[in-house]
């Protein structure tokens, strides 16, 4: 099953998917974000082009689990994609996937300057593999 990750992000939007078997996390390009029409328009072509069975969306909590001002954006902009795809839509707690992915691209030798321009798509990896981690040890 292929399986669509999306870390929402007021600049940049992070996106990854699985390969078919469901077992392995790869990032895509970021795609800007400062306009939410043209990044939904964009990811909607994404969507499109792969055809995921599902779309798993990052859900920023506050370490207590609490919502944030961006927990409520990320909602509501899961609801507009839920109106816009077939595919099935899940929200995902994403705490910590942007610490986890930074460490791994400074493990793998990434500048700052480049770790910035791919840090949303490597997180959104990161929520993915997770999640796919986790589908394999409940089957």
């Amino acid at each position: 099953m292929k399986i669509l990750a999306v870390d929402y992000g007021l600049a940049r939007t992070g996106v990854a998917v699985s390969d078919a078997t469901g077992t392995i996390a790869t990032p895509l390009e970021c795609i800007p974000s400062r306009n939410e029409g043209r990044m939904l328009e964009t990811l909607l072509g994404v969507i499109e082009k792969i055809k995921p069975e599902k779309i798993i969306v990052g859900l920023p909590l506050r370490t207590d689990m609490r919502q944030s001002d961006m927990t409520v954006k990320v909602t509501a902009f899961c609801e507009r994609l839920k109106a816009e795809t077939e595919a099935e839509v899940e929200l995902c707690n994403e705490m910590y996937t942007t610490i986890i992915a930074s460490q791994l691209l400074h493990e793998n030798e990434k500048k700052s300057k480049e770790q910035r321009r791919i840090i949303d798509s490597a997180a959104a990896a990161v929520l993915l593999q997770g999640y796919l981690d986790k589908l394999k040890q409940t089957i």
